[in-house]
């Protein structure tokens, strides 16, 4: 992949991978999500959803990596379409929730997308998995330590 005469510093080749990465699981989920009218973003927030039932926008915002802004929006989209439903909770804070057709759609999305990701993956067995699992945690970590 990369010239090994004329390696990257770390940070930066690190950086790299970790795009090419990121691209090729969005191309993989959005050939199955498009098909059903949704965008990416409107399915990470979906998807954050299912992992979070009655996640704030705020809450949702920081997992789905956009601003509370555009996440509001998303939800907006979203509940329009039938997907989602919001509830007064907390104050002014607002709880939303997968709706019947909600969960529907993330499971048969999550079906189809894993079938996506078979071929490819299969080359990970679980201690591969358990590695690059526990080494992204560890970058995430080190990224958001503020020091």
């Amino acid at each position: 992949m990369k010239n090994s005469a004329d390696p990257l510093p770390q940070g930066i080749e690190i950086g790299a991978l970790s795009r090419i990465i990121r691209q090729h699981f969005a191309d993989r989920i959005e050939q199955v999500i498009h098909p059903l009218g949704l965008t990416l973003g409107q399915w990470t927030v979906l998807r954050e959803l299912k992992r979070t039932p009655g996640a704030s926008a705020s809450e949702l915002a920081r997992a789905a990596v956009h601003t509370p802004q555009a996440v509001s929006r998303l939800v907006r989209t979203l509940q329009e379409e039938g997907l989602v439903e919001r509830s007064p909770a907390r104050g002014r804070v607002v709880d939303n929730h997968l709706t019947a057709k909600g969960h529907k759609v993330m499971d048969e999305t999550f079906t189809q997308i894993e079938a996506r990701l078979a071929p490819a993956l299969e080359k990970f067995d679980r201690a591969n998995t358990e590695e690059f699992r526990r080494l992204s945690h560890l970058l995430i970590e080190a990224l958001e330590d503020p020091a």
